[in-house]
């Protein structure tokens, strides 16, 4: 997993690609990334030779996929042809992309291990003070 060499955040998006170098060089795997927690923008080499045969999200280059009916969701038509050519139907839970690819994938989904961003969950506070109200009434 990638992280920010400032902040530490594994909270990272695609930046935009500002030069024609920065375009050529995303067709190799390095691609400029801005980390969503500290805004920083840094160069990472998002592809191993290793991992080139394994799917992953076009979204946020996450490995670990599920699989999504083509019950529950409309397909469009290309979509669909490439599912009958061979192709396998992927979701990425984290950035909630479907897509399809014709490459395994490296590891499944486990949702124990996934944990939503900090302002999506709702927690209560750890310390609700003194009471306001006071203890006579």
């Amino acid at each position: 997993m990638f992280a920010c060499p400032k902040c530490s955040s594994h909270n990272l998006r695609h930046s935009h690609l500002r030069s024609p170098s920065e375009r050529l060089a995303s067709l190799f795997g390095v691609h400029p990334i801005r980390c969503r927690d500290c805004r920083t923008r840094f160069i990472l080499r998002t592809w191993r030779l290793t991992d080139l045969r394994y799917a992953r999200c076009p979204k946020c280059l996450r490995m670990d996929l599920a699989v999504w009916s083509l019950s529950h969701y409309r397909v469009p038509p290309f979509r669909s042809f490439l599912i009958s050519l061979g192709a396998n139907p992927y979701r990425c839970e984290y950035c909630r992309h479907n897509f399809v690819s014709f490459r395994r994938r490296k590891e499944r989904f486990d949702p124990k291990r996934y944990r939503q961003p900090a302002m999506a969950r709702s927690e209560p506070p750890a310390n609700p003070g003194p009471n306001t109200l006071g203890d006579g009434i």
